[in-house]
């Protein structure tokens, strides 16, 4: 949950969610956008790689690229109060939320669609492994 943007090569970590999800396995997807990770309070407070920042529409355009298809609805861009460069304060003050804002946060529900690259290993490939870690390697 909003850990995505911290990492450097986010186009390994969603080959690698892909490659462990079943073809029909579902990836929950939430995620910081470019817009608050660069507002002046969260770069006061926290620290990440700036170069890894993307939009939603960039973060929804990397998953479908990896592999992912992302249904109608399955899409949620929440405007919360503290995600805001003015805290939420002139909705307080009786002025409406901006329609044609840069969505700070998305939330998505993805599927892994199944793949014919060669490459491209399903979980299964090692689920007897995987069984005999979590069982004591028995």
């Amino acid at each position: 949950h909003q850990t995505f943007h911290h990492l450097r090569d986010q186009d390994s970590a969603l080959r690698e969610f892909h490659r462990l999800l079943r073809p029909g396995g579902a990836l929950l997807f939430a995620e910081s956008c470019r817009r608050l990770i660069e507002s002046l309070l969260v770069r006061i407070f926290f620290r990440h790689p700036m170069h890894s920042q993307k939009s939603a529409q960039e973060y929804l355009a990397m998953l479908r690229a990896a592999g992912f298809e992302i249904k109608p609805g399955g899409i949620s861009t929440p405007y919360l109060w503290w995600s805001r460069p003015d805290l939420g304060a002139l909705e307080w003050l009786g002025r409406p939320v901006p329609t044609g804002r840069e969505e700070t946060l998305v939330n998505v529900a993805a599927t892994r669609l199944v793949s014919n690259s060669p490459g491209d290993r399903d979980c299964e490939d090692d689920s007897s492994q995987s069984r005999a870690t979590w069982n004591g390697g028995s």
